[in-house]
Formats: C-alpha cells, structure tokens, sequence
C-alpha cells in the first residue's frame, strides 16, 4: 500500500464519522422539532362551537395559544409613556378631562385599559356602570347603560344577541340586543361546560374577548362576528359575506378582526319602540334606587329574590359607526366625522342624533370619542404598505419549530425585535427611540389642543354668566353663543380623537398633528369670537390661557364615595383593588410636566 493510501484512509474515517455524527443529530432535530409541531399542532380533544365561545374550552384544542392570552391575568401590569396595561386614573395624570368631559360619566372615572382579558370585568366594575353611584354623585338623569355599550366588552355579545335578544328576524333581534339594559342583558349568560364559576372572568358573565370572537369554529379561519361592523363597513361600500362577515382577503381581516371594536361609534336612535326584556323587580316596591325612585333593574349579574326576565317597549337603539362619509379605499380624515354628524343631528328629531352630552359648562352638544385606532391607521404609511394590525401587536414568534401569532396582545414596545425588526433593520433602541420622540412631539400636540380647549371653556362659562346676569335666558345666550359653542364641539372633537384613540398619535403622526393644530385653531377662533361677543354686549374680557400648573389645579385624586351608599361609607374608595384608578407612575407625571411646554433638555436627556 503506497504512503499516500494509508494517510488517506484515517482521514476518510474520520470524515465518514463526522458526516454519520452530523446525520444522526440532523435526524434527533428533525424529530424534536416535528414532535414540537405537533405540541403545537391543533389538537381535537373538543368540538368548537358557538353556543360555548370560552376560551378555556377553545384552549383545550390549542394550550399554547391559551397560555399566551392567559398572561396577562398573572403577570405585572407594565406602562409604557403613553400606554400599557397598568390601570392608573387618566383623571389623575391628565386632569384636564375632568373638565373637557364635564357633565359625563367619563369625567369622575376613566383609568387606563388593562386590556382585552379583562375588558368586560372593567366594564361592569366601572363607576360609569353603576347607576346609584352616579346618581348620587351628580348625574341624577343617568338611567343605566343599555347592553349596545356591551358590543365590544363580552365574547358572550354574539350568543346573547342571537339567543336572547326578542324579535323574529335577525334584524329585530340586533335592535332588541342593543336596546335592552346593560344589567339585565347580561344575566342571560348561559351556564357552560368547563365554567366554574358562573359570575367569573374564565367563561363567566365577566369574560372578556374570546377566541370566537375573530375565529369560525369550523376551521379557525378569521371572521367578523360582531354585527355593528358588517352593517358599517356595507356603509363603506364592502359585501356581506355569510362566513367571514365582510368579503376581505386575509390581510385585510387581520385588521378588520380588530376594527369590530378599536372604532369610534354611536348609539343611533331608531325612531321605533321595539320590545325587549325587562325585569319583574320594576313591579316590586320594595325595591328602590339610593333617591327612593322605583328600581326598574337589578345591578348584579345574576336573576336572584324572585326576579325574572319580563317583556317591555323602550325607544330602540343600534350600533352604529360613523362612517357614512369615509369611502371604501380611502384614508380617513376627521372631516368626515363633522360631515357624518353633521347629517344625523340635522335628521327628523325621532331619529337624529344631536349628542352624546351637553356640556356642563358651556351646554354645548358634545360628542363623546371612544377608541378609532381603526380610522386613524388607514391613512398612514404602514398601511399604505398593507402591514396590518395583528403585524405588530400579534406579530408571528417562535414555538420550537413552528412560527405561530403572539396572542398576549399588548404594545409593540414590550417586544420591539418581533414587531417591529422584521421589517426594520436598525437597533431596538434606534426604534424605541423613534417611537418615544413621534408620541412626545404628538403629545405637545395634544396638550396644546387639549389646554386651548379647557381655556375655551373657561371663557364660555364666563360670558355666560354675564350674559345671564345681564337678563338673558339660556335659549338666548345658547343663540348668541353658537359660533364658540360649535367651536367648542368641533375643536374638542379632534382632541379627543387624539387622546381616546391609545397609540398618542404614532398611528399616523401627520394626521393626528393636522387635526389637533385644528383644535388649537377652533379653541383660539371661539375666544375671538367671544372677544367680539363680549365688546357687543358690554362685557369685560381677557381671554384665558391655562398653563400645566393651572391645569393640575383640577385633579380629583382616585374616586371615593361622596355619600353612604349601599354598604360604603362616605369617604371609603371606590375600587378595592388598590392598583386600579391609583396615581400614575412619577416618572409619566415628569415626562408631563415637560411636555408642555416642549422642554428638550428634560425629554431628549431622559431618551438613550
């Protein structure tokens, strides 16, 4: 054998060895990584229906997604500057909203969203919920929320409207659904398989969003589930689509599953009385409110002492975004809220819709945003580039093997590398930081906006009293004052749309700068309008011009009761969970009180 072969062959050898070493852990990760897929893998242990849309009973197909969604119950509530899920009052750290909302529920009690999980629990803790303590605390006419405001808070929306709403059609039974009080409605929740606790958040009447609600149970497809979105986007010029709600391809449903809720809306008179269920408490007369009036329903979740479901004619209501002059295809602006509204307050008086409220104040007819992250999206630039919704808040991780959606659904900025790096190639800190200073510039905005506006008010409330004092009725000075009143109205409009809609503008930072330069605008218009007012009828008037100190002058600290009431003292807090509508982080009160005005110093230094 020459001196060549035999060198050769050790080498070859251990060549060989090493290809059959490189195979068999080749082999050992394939075969981890397929049985990691089939963890993954949805499973059959249950058949998914409509009629149990829980998600503890969906999660038995798919554990891991369920996981993911269940996080958020067990761990640390987190802020970020402008958001997160950590439910501090909004009130406490922007104590201008007690008077922009004045008059409005919102005004005593709005925290920060802890999120989907819990959404429907909020909702039926909420102060605003809660018809004696509103009563007693100022809002005397409040009557009870009706179960339309129940459309994006319960995954039991869809059965109850379908299964326990009055009315032979569809149709009928979607008014019914709507008109029918919020408490009442909601103790028709139907006892479940796999539900404990019939009054808890897991399955519960206290249940927030659900798989069912943007999954069809067939083949987990996405779908629109939610009624007052098919009938809005048919507005828009889309089609109906008898399995996913709304004809869309599957890019767009990934934006369209979250726009059944993150809109603003309405609740649009029908101009027809319409049956819908009642309670028999209405005829017991030992049943009272705190002021002694007639209980007509029982605020618990539950029919209990012999109450039972009654049939009763109110004035019919129904969900309804307005969207009449936003076209399929385009971007939205904000004119198209003033163009829409402007329609159906000027409707016959049986079906116009004038106001969510007038303003304590100034008695302007207000409107009332909610949360349009949906319109505000549509015209920026990642939509323009077709990213949808769930690209960023449910961006695809990994599990082992398999690339599956993120399902604790929070802010991008918990986890930058997957939302946000698979399309950018720079630093999480570069992009962190690129977010940061667009919502502290949209911030200076938005106070700007919002201090104009308290300024306004302030303004109008004092040439109303003059003008009063001068002999005027308030049908009068409502005339006199209709200039700065729908001023006041527009103006506040478009800074609310700002501050309801929960990204502080980076949606789509031009628009919301354009709108909210508006609000500044129509704010400075109403006091020139007054000045000239004021000149007209011999009123002395220095217009106002409330800075932060000012501002801070109005925070009502968390919410307490006023008065004793059903089993609390006057004095005693509101909500027992410390956490909730307590004092913003200190850091988010600096971050404030920088912003406006701008200090660069404080904000860029704080900005690594």
């Amino acid at each position: 054998m020459s001196k060549e072969k035999s060198l050769a062959m050790p080498i070859l050898l251990v060549i060989a060895v090493i290809i059959g070493i490189a195979i068999v852990m080749l082999l050992v990760n394939i075969n981890s990584k397929k049985a990691e897929e089939m963890v993954l893998a949805p499973k059959s242990f249950v058949k998914l229906s409509d009629d149990n849309p829980t998600f503890d009973y969906w999660g038995k197909n798919y554990p891991e997604y369920l996981d993911m969604y269940l996080t958020v119950e067990t761990e640390k509530p987190k802020s970020t500057e402008f958001g997160g899920n950590e439910a501090y009052s909004k009130l406490i750290r922007y104590p201008q909203l007690t008077i922009l909302w004045a008059g409005y529920p919102f005004s005593i009690d709005a925290n920060e969203e802890r999120g989907h999980f819990w959404i429907q629990e909020d909702q039926m803790k909420t102060a605003r919920n809660n018809k004696d303590f509103l009563n007693a605390h100022g809002f005397k006419a409040f009557g009870g929320q009706p179960t339309a405001c129940m459309n994006c808070h319960s995954g039991w929306s869809p059965w109850l409207y379908k299964n326990a709403s009055k009315g032979d059609s569809m149709e009928e039974k979607w008014v019914s659904f709507n008109s029918t009080k919020y408490w009442t409605m909601i103790k028709n929740v139907p006892e479940v398989e796999g539900v404990k606790d019939h009054s808890g958040i897991h399955g519960g009447t206290r249940m927030g969003v659900t798989c069912a609600d943007c999954h069809n149970p067939e083949d987990m497809s996405l779908r629109i589930s939610r009624q007052g979105l098919i009938n809005s986007l048919v507005m828009r010029g889309y089609e109906k689509d008898p399995v996913q709600g709304i004809k869309a391809d599957r890019n767009e449903m990934r934006s369209l599953v979250c726009a059944q809720c993150h809109v603003e809306y309405y609740f649009k008179p029908t101009g027809t009385k319409v049956k819908v269920m009642g309670e028999s408490i209405a005829k017991d007369s030992t049943k009272k409110w705190w002021d002694g009036t007639q209980k007509t329903y029982d605020e618990i979740d539950i029919w209990r002492d012999g109450n039972k479901p009654t049939e009763i004619e109110v004035d019919g209501l129904e969900l309804v975004f307005p969207w009449s002059a936003w076209e399929k295809g385009k971007p939205f602006r904000i004119e198209m809220f003033d163009e829409h509204y402007d329609k159906v307050r000027a409707l016959d008086a049986k079906v116009a819709f004038k106001q969510d409220w007038i303003h304590k104040d100034t008695k302007a007819p207000m409107i009332k945003i909610q949360h349009p992250e949906t319109e505000l999206y549509s015209g920026s630039v990642h939509a323009a580039n077709n990213v949808s919704c769930a690209d960023c808040h449910m961006p695809y991780i990994r599990k082992g093997a398999k690339k599956v959606t993120q399902h604790n659904i929070t802010s991008p900025l918990f986890d930058i590398n997957s939302s946000c790096k698979t399309c950018h190639n720079q630093s999480e800190e570069y992009l962190k930081n690129q977010v940061a200073d667009i919502q502290k510039s949209v911030a200076f905005d938005l106070r700007s906006a919002e201090y104009a506006t308290v300024s306004l008010i302030t303004d109008i409330k004092k040439i109303r009293e003059e003008l009063a004092k001068k002999g005027k009725s308030e049908e009068e000075i409502n005339i006199i004052l209709k200039e700065p009143l729908e001023l006041h109205r527009k103006g506040q409009m478009r800074g609310d749309f700002v501050g309801a809609e929960n990204s502080t503008g980076f949606h789509n930072p031009r628009e919301a700068s354009r709108m909210l330069l508006q609000a500044v605008e129509m704010a400075r218009q109403g006091q020139t309008a007054l000045a000239m007012i004021a000149a007209k009828n011999g009123i002395s008037y220095t217009p106002s011009d409330l800075k932060f100190e000012d501002i801070q002058k109005f925070n009502p600290g968390d919410i307490r009761y006023k008065v004793d009431l059903n089993g609390h003292k006057k004095g005693e807090r509101y909500y027992e969970h410390e956490e909730i509508n307590g004092n913003p982080p200190a850091k988010l009160l600096e971050l404030d009180k920088n912003t406006k005005p701008y200090l660069h110093t404080m904000i860029d230094s704080k900005q690594k």
